[in-house]
């Protein structure tokens, strides 16, 4: 699985979203966004787009974090808020 792949199931579990919440965040059906999780199917910028707002992050940082930065700052922003 590359790199990209990892950081968006990650977010998705680090959230603990099911692959249907997130599904029908970008208005589409789960199987289609499993699809797309696993490599099968390629993410569109449309989709990109939605996944970073889902997570509350700039599109810039989510295409250019690496994974362990990305999650770092998403476990962060959780602990910020459980406070």
């Amino acid at each position: 699985m590359n790199t990209f792949l990892l950081k968006v199931r990650k977010l998705r579990e680090i959230h603990g979203y099911p692959q249907e919440y997130v599904a029908f965040q970008l208005g589409i059906s789960q199987a289609a966004y499993s699809k797309k999780e696993s490599g099968r199917t390629q993410l569109s910028l449309l989709c990109l787009t939605k996944l970073a707002e889902l997570y509350q992050l700039s599109l810039t940082d989510f295409i250019s974090l690496s994974a362990q930065e990305l999650l770092l700052r998403c476990i962060q922003s959780n602990q910020k808020l459980a406070a």
